[in-house]
């Protein structure tokens, strides 16, 4: 979440790395680090069963966004994702979600990535 909060920190990034780290001989080539990422649903389930509506339609990109002013942080979109890509984060004593929004159209996860393992389409 450099992006949005100025810090690398695992704990709180948009995205998750899956490990499948097997070590040793003959161990399957399919054990590697997998990237999940927001899949920015149309029509987005976490939008559509938001009780306060804090999702927001960013139009230049095509996604929805949260709002944090207006998220009451009941996990409701967190429930309704189907791929586990909300995240609930304190802010100033209070629990909001949030979801990739693209870093507004400049991912840094896909500019950083070491490997090159992501691409932005």
């Amino acid at each position: 979440m450099i992006h949005h909060e100025g810090a690398f920190n695992p704990r709180n990034a948009l995205i998750r790395v899956e490990s499948n780290r097997e070590f040793g001989l003959n161990k399957p080539i399919t054990n590697i680090d997998r990237p999940h990422v927001c899949r920015q649903c149309d029509p987005a389930p976490c939008a559509e069963n938001c009780p306060a509506e804090a999702f927001d339609a960013h139009q230049a990109l095509s996604i929805m966004v949260v709002d944090p002013d207006k998220c009451i942080g009941c996990e409701q979109c967190v429930q309704e994702c189907p791929y586990g890509m909300i995240v609930l984060h304190r802010e100033e004593g209070d629990v909001k979600a949030a979801k990739c929004d693209l870093c507004g159209g400049e991912p840094l996860c896909v500019r950083n990535c070491p490997v090159g393992a992501l691409i932005f389409e």
